[in-house]
């Protein structure tokens, strides 16, 4: 449950008298044993003050701040992002669950409300911000639901995928009401994954003005004579509950037509899996791998294993082909499509101007990278990490490792990068050469400069505004940026920057 949002944003940190006061002790310390063996506290904080996930302690809920709102929140969960604990919770034990939160909330310590008020989303700023090398104001676009990615489309009109399994469409700064008829959806019917996503990302082909392809990754769980199927074809793999399906197709008016599935892959969650175009039509996928969690396991484990999927970023031809020269192609039980391995997490892609790979990926507890992916190389997990367990045992350090790649730029603490993107656009002639990444649990976006394989600046632009999710230049070339919440925003330049007079002799 590391990365659920919560039951309830907090609006207000103070006057804790507005909230129920706690039942029995012994309630809320039945409570306080339930909140940590079911793992809620892995993600919400040991004290539900904020952990990797922001705090239940507010006084205004986002589904109702009652006992009984409360229970239904644990009990049936708000997916994607919460899974429901009535299976493994009896009413009971979600009252004496209830009982803890209360206690908390009417005991709040000065460090609680400080915690608590590092986790309140941001509006974006309304006037000019002033960054490093340009200035910009952000300018809200569209709000859809739960979103994971967007592409834009050549004639200006954007893509939305919404994790329940709706494709949406802003057709030039208007989020059209209806989605788009016939797309495929996925299903998360099934799924027992915390973040349980349907439709995934979204890639619009590099030749569509000629061609009009329009790809999408959405996922289902298998049923058991596939899931059997799975085990077979890939001997070695954890993943054989979830199917990655990615389907190209075309779209007329709102309706998607010419519909091909083109690959299928098993998938351990939804976690993670972007997709992104060469400009030779290449289409390259991230796979997780990160359940076990921890770093420090031996070989032949997962994103070690060159025969299955997990753990990659993959190389397809655009019509779901394995390209020739792929690293593997020839090696006897390799995954063909396999083009990198011993990723955790790679939760972002982007190319350089270069037609060179980039990717973000989440790391343990620390550990989340920046890497220059090349042909063939392995990125380290789980064997070699800068992360650490979540359980807080000791593992012996082990973060290099001969013929094993170092990141680019290692995060200590995680801020939990979303994604990246390569600016490559005339809006901003500064920021030209530079990467966007986006972060989930600071809430940041970030401007990072590199040269060759050195990071030499990292600048926060936007900070504590809400969980990025996924970043692109529109062919305005400014700067989009998708959140959890549903947001689409953009930067936009204001004037330049007038040079200060010299003060008069």
């Amino acid at each position: 449950m590391r990365w659920i949002l919560p039951l309830a944003i907090a609006m207000a940190l103070s006057a804790a008298s507005a909230v129920a006061q706690p039942l029995t002790g012994a309630d809320a310390a039945r409570g306080a044993e339930l909140f940590a063996q079911t793992g809620c506290a892995g993600c919400h904080g040991p004290g539900a003050a904020g952990g990797m996930a922001p705090p239940l302690l507010g006084l205004k809920w986002k589904y109702g701040g009652d006992d009984a709102s409360v229970a239904k929140s644990i009990r049936e969960g708000h997916l994607p992002l919460m899974p429901p604990a009535g299976d493994r919770l009896t009413g009971a034990q979600i009252d004496d669950v209830i009982s803890y939160l209360r206690a908390r909330a009417a005991n709040l310590t000065a460090e609680d409300r400080a915690r608590m008020a590092s986790f309140m989303p941001s509006p974006p700023p309304k006037g000019v911000v002033h960054s490093d090398a340009e200035d910009f104001r952000v300018q809200a676009v569209a709000k859809v639901g739960p979103p994971y990615a967007f592409a834009f489309l050549p004639d200006g009109r954007i893509l939305i995928t919404e994790t329940a399994g709706r494709l949406r469409v802003v057709d030039h700064g208007k989020l059209l009401a209806d989605s788009v008829i016939g797309a495929p959806t996925g299903d998360t019917k099934g799924m027992t994954q915390a973040l349980r996503r349907a439709m995934l990302s979204v890639a619009v082909h590099p030749d569509y003005r000629r061609n009009g392809w329009i790809y999408l990754l959405t996922a289902r769980t298998l049923s058991p004579e596939r899931a059997a199927e799975e085990a077979r074809r890939f001997p070695g793999s954890l993943s054989t509950r979830l199917l990655a399906t990615i389907t190209r197709g075309r779209l007329q008016g709102m309706r998607w037509t010419d519909s091909t599935t083109i690959a299928e892959f098993p998938i351990q969650k939804t976690n993670s899996l972007r997709m992104k175009f060469d400009a030779a039509a290449n289409l390259y996928v991230g796979t997780p791998y990160s359940d076990p969690d921890y770093p420090g396991e031996g070989p032949g484990k997962g994103a070690q294993d060159l025969s299955v999927p997990d753990g990659k970023v993959l190389r397809f031809r655009d019509d779901g082909s394995v390209p020739s020269d792929n690293p593997f192609v020839a090696k006897s039980g390799a995954y063909p499509y396999i083009w990198s391995y011993g990723h955790r997490e790679p939760s972002g892609l982007t190319l350089d101007s270069a037609g060179a790979l980039w990717e973000v990926e989440d790391g343990p507890r620390g550990g989340d990278e920046l890497n220059h992916v090349r042909k063939g190389l392995n990125y380290g997990w789980p064997i070699v990490s800068w992360g650490h367990r979540y359980d807080g045992q000791p593992v012996a350090s082990n973060p290099e490792q001969d013929g094993v790649e170092q990141p680019v730029m290692n995060w200590e603490p995680s801020p939990a990068v979303s994604d990246i993107e390569y600016y490559a656009g005339a809006a901003f002639p500064r920021w030209r050469g530079n990467f966007f990444v986006g972060t989930m649990k600071q809430r940041d976006l970030l401007r990072v400069v590199v040269d060759g394989d050195r990071v030499v600046l990292v600048e926060t632009l936007l900070h504590q505004i809400d969980r990025f999710r996924d970043l692109a230049t529109g062919p305005d070339g400014f700067v989009y940026a998708l959140t959890d919440s549903g947001d689409l925003l953009r930067l936009v330049p204001v004037a330049p920057r007038r040079p200060t007079p010299a003060a008069p002799p």
